[in-house]
């Protein structure tokens, strides 16, 4: 799956249980009994991250949030 800025390029994942996403994604993320999941896209300068939070509801993706921030990524 490409990485990019637009979030509706992710459309398609709501239609995914967890498993799906992990297989598709295959990718580290915080814990996968989680009901919130939290992808580092990139790594910029000065300490400058690109997150991608997915929200799960009865094992469903029900929001997918993508933010920049600096520092450490709190959930």
């Amino acid at each position: 799956m490409r990485w990019n800025e637009r979030k509706d390029e992710y459309d398609d994942l709501f239609t995914k249980t967890n498993v799906q996403v992990l297989k598709l994604m295959r990718e580290k993320f915080n814990f996968y009994t989680s009901n919130s999941w939290t992808y580092i896209r990139e790594t910029g300068g000065f300490y400058r991250k690109t997150g991608m939070f997915i929200f799960f509801e009865s094992e469903n993706v029900s929001t997918i949030e993508i933010r920049k921030m600096y520092g450490k990524v709190r959930t």
